[in-house]
């Protein structure tokens, strides 16, 4: 068996319904579908996701509470998929009370390049960490002001699709063993390898959901040893963010984005260096030699450069982060996501604890 798993098969769903009773109806049958999946191919299956977009705050609100207990039950994830910064900014007391019951969704920015609405973005943010450091981690801000069907959280959403599975895969030390053996070549050979696993289990859960297969999102995401930022520094053959880091993100971009040209892929389909989740992205981080500034900087060439970053607080200072990470996805033409913790009274070095993620450090904006 590779060394990889199947890190998510996500049921997307669009539609009016009461997510009380879309839990109720899909989160046992596709759990058993992430099962039979499992089963069948041989690897594990690490979550089952469902995103329920089409409802706004003021409906989720209601049943946050019971959706959280739902979630408890059932031991899946679950998102409200994509909102509009403006319902966000005036509702935030009942949008604070989603994100307090593990409910996960992302924020549409919109297409206007605003400081003003970087502002007020930043602002959500700042009042979530306020309350808890880890409820910012459960708040993607789409940058590009249009939502992009992906299995992956917080930016998770169906897109145009009413009905859809998607699926993600956890193999950087994986693709970092085929590297080594076979460089370049090998890399590819693997990522073909890893799709084909993911293909099949993402069929298998359609059927058994009666939903459409939309497709694997082959973005090389890390979990804690699971190391992307390793991946990325053999290729490139420097430490981050030392010069020449860049072209190694470039390097995997384009294989995962050669593959996924010939695949039935959906999302993103790039390197992510979420800081949190990659124990070796901490560990960099925490040399001090790397900014919030520098993370943003790396989304004009991965996916989420600028992803689970902790920084000290402030407003201006993380609109400004929004501002440029927006430049990066308007050069991409595609959707971009930030995920940033600011939060009081700390100092680039000291370490936060995030939940689900633990000791974070503290970088400079």
């Amino acid at each position: 068996m590779a060394e990889y798993k199947i890190r998510a098969v996500t049921l997307l769903l669009k539609t009016l319904e009461d997510p009380l009773t879309v839990i109720e109806q899909y989160a046992a049958k596709a759990l058993e579908a992430s099962d039979k999946a499992s089963e069948e191919t041989g690897y594990p299956v690490e979550t089952t996701r469902i995103v329920i977009e089409g409802l706004g705050i003021e409906e989720w609100a209601e049943k946050a509470l019971r959706v959280s207990e739902l979630v408890d039950n059932y031991h899946i994830l679950v998102s409200m998929g994509a909102i509009r910064l403006e319902e966000a900014y005036s509702k935030f007391e009942k949008y604070t009370l989603i994100v307090e019951n593990d409910i996960f969704s992302s924020i549409i920015m919109p297409k206007d390049l605003s400081r003003e609405y970087a502002i007020k973005a930043s602002e959500i943010i700042h009042k979530l960490t306020d309350r808890d450091p880890s409820l910012a981690t459960r708040l993607g801000i789409n940058v590009y002001g249009e939502p992009l069907a992906t299995p992956y959280y917080p930016l998770a959403s169906p897109g145009a699709n009413e009905k859809g599975i998607a699926v993600a895969l956890t193999y950087p030390n994986y693709l970092s063993s085929c590297y080594r053996r076979n460089g370049l070549e090998g890399l590819e050979n693997c990522v073909i390898e890893a799709y084909s696993v993911a293909e099949r289990a993402g069929r298998i859960a359609s059927s058994q959901l009666e939903a459409e297969f939309l497709g694997v999102d082959l973005s090389v995401a890390p979990w804690m040893q699971e190391t992307s930022l390793g991946l990325v520094e053999l290729v490139a053959g420097v430490r981050m963010p030392e010069p020449g880091f860049l072209t190694g993100i470039h390097k995997v971009n384009s294989i995962l984005q050669k593959v996924a040209s010939a695949k039935k892929t959906i999302g993103y389909n790039e390197v992510q260096l979420p800081v949190a989740e990659d124990l070796k992205l901490k560990a960099r981080v925490s040399e001090l030699e790397t900014t919030a500034r520098d993370l943003a900087r790396f989304s004009c060439v991965c996916l989420a450069g600028l992803d689970l970053a902790v920084v000290p607080a402030s407003v201006n200072g993380v609109a400004g982060l929004i501002l440029d990470t927006a430049v990066c996805s308007r050069v991409k033409n595609r959707p971009l996501g930030v995920r940033i913790v600011p939060v009081e009274d700390v100092e680039p070095g000291d370490k936060v604890w995030l939940d689900k993620f633990g000791e974070t450090p503290v970088i400079s904006i």
